[in-house]
């Protein structure tokens, strides 16, 4: 029944606020006993060169496309953008471990992650001696790889890099096999952690490594306008799930015509493409910014970058965190509850123009500031790989 499934995601979202508290405070306690600190972005470059030089190499800065780019990582949806945008550093090697027949949901996974160890390293062997490697780019966490395979992948005197988007829930995750299924148990293995919750950055301080504040983007070559007429006043796109279906009909009950789609809502789901185009046909796109069944626990997400840069106008949850990466007000919108979110709605609808103006804000300050191409540039940068 309707109640039931509201009490189960209830106590799902305590649950994972008990857990993601515990596990903050954890990591704040253990870095306020042994004084660290996280590195500012400045004391970064020095931070690395120190790790490098205990490595017994020094990387040599080279030119954008003149790199030659390690890539693992599983292709679920939007991951595809990203052999495409390291692809303008130069060669990109993926192992992308579905199609090379490694499923990570399978039962037996935990057996099979073994071999999985050995496929990769053997690759990245091989075509290191073919050509060298300069960066090792990673979509992975304890669950999927052994941070004895990066230490082994580190003596060939190549930078390595990881980024996490769940680590606000999931830093640890569950100990299995003999090891933390989250990006934890990567953190020391890894040169530089790459995190989109600027709160999760101690903790990979205190597992031994670096980190930075690096959020999702979007890639423009995929992520663009269409030109065709709105059809729907509001839409959202994601799974149904949580508290998600109960802030849609409260939505409905105050008069906002709103179209879902997704696993669970009765139009289904949508491919990336149509995905993209559905930004495009709707006069508002709405959000929601909560992690798992949480709406009081909030993280960034890849649809704030993908919205506004493919010219739609986007409506989120409020999120602080926001702030660091829009003009909150000018180049996105965000709600606090369902009256405020239809407020908002009413008032877009009434004044298309004003509406207009935050749409175009919105993707000019995406193509500016959040792409894909400029957030690999960054760390590159920033890590003396790149001149």
């Amino acid at each position: 029944s309707g109640m039931i499934r509201r009490l189960n995601a209830w106590v799902k979202a305590r649950l994972q606020e008990r857990c993601a508290g515990r596990e903050r405070a954890f990591y704040c306690e253990e870095a306020r006993t042994k004084n660290l600190t996280v590195p500012k972005e400045t004391e970064l470059t020095g931070a690395m060169k120190k790790r490098f030089v205990s490595r017994g190499f020094s990387p040599k800065a080279k030119r954008k496309g003149e790199f030659h780019i390690f890539l693992v990582f599983a292709l679920n949806n939007w991951e595809s953008v990203l052999p495409k945008a390291l692809g303008h550093f130069g060669k990109v090697t993926a192992f992308e471990w579905h199609s090379l027949g490694f499923n990570d949901l399978s039962k037996d996974w935990v057996n099979r992650r073994d071999l999985m160890d050995v496929a990769i390293l053997e690759t990245f062997l091989n075509v290191h001696e073919t050509q060298p490697v300069d960066a090792v780019v990673g979509y992975i966490s304890g669950y999927t790889i052994s941070p004895d395979v990066l230490g082994k992948i580190a003596k060939s005197g190549v930078v390595i890099f990881n980024f996490c988007w769940d680590d606000k829930l999931y830093f640890r995750g569950k100990m299995l096999g003999g090891r933390w299924t989250g990006p934890a148990a990567l953190a020391s293995a890894v040169d530089l952690n790459l995190t989109n919750a600027p709160d999760s950055c101690i903790k990979y301080v205190a597992e031994g490594g670096l980190a930075l504040f690096w959020p999702e983007a979007a890639y423009p070559e995929f992520h663009k306008p269409h030109d065709v007429p709105f059809e729907f006043d509001v839409s959202f796109v994601g799974s149904k799930y949580g508290w998600r279906s109960q802030f849609i009909q409260k939505l409905k009950k105050l008069g906002i015509n709103i179209t879902c789609f997704g696993y669970g809502w009765k139009n289904g789901h949508l491919s990336d493409e149509e995905m993209v185009k559905l930004y495009s046909r709707s006069r508002i796109n709405l959000g929601f910014g909560g992690v798992g069944h949480s709406r009081k626990l909030l993280c960034l997400k890849g649809r704030d970058f993908e919205v506004p840069m493919s010219g739609g106008l986007y409506l989120t949850q409020d999120n602080p965190e926001l702030s660091l990466v829009y003009e909150v007000g000018k180049e996105i919108l965000t709600y606090k509850n369902e009256k405020d979110c239809a407020e908002k709605i009413k008032w877009l609808l009434a004044n298309p123009e004003e509406a207009a103006k935050i749409r175009k804000a919105g993707r000019e300050r995406a193509l500016r500031d959040h792409t894909w191409e400029k957030r690999f540039e960054r760390i590159f940068r920033l890590t003396g790989i790149m001149e």
